[in-house]
């Protein structure tokens, strides 16, 4: 065989066997929770965060966020900072979302990240009445390796009519994103409701159908994982993450981005 033929050859087998690496790197792979903490009435802070560090997640949305609260019956958490002492006890960056004042400090939404940020932002959603609760979406911008990824947490309204505005509003932010954003939340809202057919309809759902709420006898989904841009994401692993430790069961997903 001539050298420039047994070269040719051997660049094909090596390309051969260096073609599953490749395969494999198209695809980064993450854990994710989402965590309706109920402020911290029903356990420490040191057992939410033993909890979630145990599964060695990326991200973990929180909603019902305190911050230097001092609500009636719950003295064991008065004058605590959830985000802070959670991203502390978990090893993870902390990020917080205020919504509301409320007993002497403030209530709303979290993010944990095991990656560093290279930012955040809030942005405060519509509501179809002023007397209704404030909500959010919190957004951090992370690296991971080579990639650049956003992951996000939010809670949405009571009122199905605020739902509405509020997931429109999601999604056109959701739009505007220059990376693959992951999200977390509370949407008060059944499988079945308007609100989460809008999201599925531009986001890939990475969770089960298990119910989620109330955590002792769960028979209500109403938390959700989903991956926006739809058809960049998959699902691979989903599971119900039982504890008595809030009134909602947590949604613990191991999802693939195609790069």
């Amino acid at each position: 065989m001539k050298k420039s033929g047994a070269f040719f050859v051997c660049l094909l087998l090596t390309l051969l066997c260096y073609a599953p690496i490749a395969r494999a790197q198209d695809t980064l792979r993450l854990k994710a929770i989402t965590y309706n903490l109920r402020f911290g009435e029903l356990a420490s802070l040191e057992e939410l965060a033993a909890r979630i560090a145990s599964e060695k997640p990326d991200m973990v949305a929180l909603q019902e966020v305190d911050c230097h609260t001092r609500r009636e019956g719950i003295p064991h958490q008065h004058g605590k900072d959830f985000a802070t002492e959670l991203g502390f006890r978990t090893g993870m960056f902390p990020l917080y979302g205020k919504t509301i004042a409320f007993a002497g400090g403030w209530y709303g939404i979290g993010l944990l990240t095991a990656r560093p940020y290279l930012g955040v932002r809030k942005l405060m959603l519509p509501q179809a009445s002023a007397q209704e609760e404030s909500r959010a979406l919190l957004l951090v911008t992370v690296e991971v390796g080579q990639d650049t990824v956003v992951f996000a947490s939010t809670h949405l309204g009571l009122s199905e009519e605020s739902r509405r505005m509020q997931t429109e509003c999601i999604l056109n932010e959701l739009k505007r994103s220059r990376y693959p954003v992951l999200l977390g939340g509370d949407f008060n809202a059944e499988p079945d409701a308007a609100e989460i057919a809008a999201m599925t309809s531009g986001c890939d759902l990475l969770c089960g159908m298990q119910p989620t709420f109330p955590a002792d006898a769960p028979d209500v989904k109403i938390d959700y994982l989903f991956g926006y841009p739809a058809g960049r994401w998959t699902l691979e692993s989903t599971r119900i993450m039982p504890s008595g430790l809030s009134d909602h069961r947590a949604i613990v997903s191991v999802v693939a981005l195609a790069r």
